[in-house]
């Protein structure tokens, strides 16, 4: 008499089975490069004889999208994500990371609400921190210190290579 093991229930293999809803993001991705080629196409520059203008930030934005939705779509298509039970059978409706969401979704809130009394540096360096706490990091000083680094920088190089002017906020007082 021999004793067999359960067979793993199979997967499903309609267009939404496990593993596969990772397909979102890239959805999502191609739409935000949609609507910055949209804008981009809207927008009016006086001078387009320069290499670097205002469509240049935007225009690299929508195309990195697009690669990354490419690259990403690529790997969940080759190899869907597909958690296991003890049994191997298939996991089907995970719980999110809402603490993550709501902590990541409150910091672009913030950057709204601060970027114009604060100012693009402290903004960005809130958000920049804001998000890699909802990201899990824990090393909140040295993200803090990132973020400014990193909001400063994108401040010289919009205000002194590019020319747009973004806003200052209590740092324009200084």
């Amino acid at each position: 008499m021999s004793t067999t093991e359960p067979e793993p229930a199979s997967v499903s293999r309609s267009w939404w089975r496990p593993g596969w809803s990772a397909l979102i993001m890239p959805l999502l991705l191609v739409a935000l490069a949609a609507f910055l080629f949209a804008g981009i196409a809207d927008m009016e520059v006086a001078d387009e004889s320069e290499l670097f203008g205002p469509k240049t930030v935007p225009l690299l934005a929508a195309v990195l999208c697009l690669v990354f939705a490419v690259l990403l779509a690529v790997s969940v298509i080759r190899r869907p994500e597909i958690p296991l039970d003890e049994n191997g059978r298939p996991i089907i409706g995970l719980s999110s990371n809402w603490r993550g969401t709501g902590i990541t979704f409150a910091s672009l809130v913030m950057f709204a609400v601060l970027l114009l009394p604060a100012g693009w540096i402290i903004a960005g360096a809130v958000t920049f921190w804001g998000v890699t706490i909802g990201l899990g990091s824990r090393r909140y000083g040295l993200n803090i210190l990132v973020g400014l680094a990193l909001s400063s920088t994108i401040q010289l190089v919009f205000g002194g290579l590019l020319g747009i002017s973004l806003p200052p906020g209590v740092m324009g007082l200084f």
